[in-house]
């Protein structure tokens, strides 16, 4: 059986880092958003555009589940209709969903979004109002939605 990550956390909180250090040893295929919109400022077509970036996405991550493959989705899902896409793909491919939950400090979020070096998408400052937008909204993941909740604090 197939299983789903879904990453959820706010700019800042550790996803990317966490699906780098994590894919090899879960044997996971990681599709992440920010690679995504590296991959369109490459071609011809327009990084900003989200919902083209997540139809892509999903496409991906539904390829691979139903090739049994398990999938790391990394992208904010900060708030539960932004992973219902996630959830409804687990179900297609009958996997196991997994939230791994990055319940961070607003204030270590900040810090670390002030410290990336805007090189690449994922590498790029999100303005802090925008954090702390997502903070105030965030919508924690319940068991209703995932089979299992991993909780990553600091």
């Amino acid at each position: 059986m197939a299983t789903l990550y879904v990453l959820i956390g706010i700019p800042g909180s550790g996803k990317s880092t966490w699906a780098r250090n994590n894919a090899a040893r879960l044997k996971a295929v990681v599709v992440s958003s920010d690679e995504l919109r590296v991959e369109f400022a490459n071609s011809a077509r327009s990084p900003l555009q989200g919902d083209a970036i997540f139809a892509e996405v999903e496409r991906r991550a539904r390829a691979e589940l139903l090739s049994n493959h398990t999938v790391i989705l990394d992208a904010t899902h900060f708030l539960r209709k932004y992973r219902a896409y996630a959830l409804r793909l687990a179900r297609e491919g009958g996997a196991y969903r997994i939230a791994v939950w990055f319940d961070m400090p607003l204030d270590v979020c900040l810090q670390r979004n002030a410290q990336r070096t805007n090189q690449t998408f994922g590498d790029e400052t999100v303005p802090d109002e925008a954090v702390r937008r997502m903070h105030a909204q965030f919508q924690p993941p319940d068991k209703y939605e995932f089979d299992e909740i991993v909780r990553v604090t600091r």
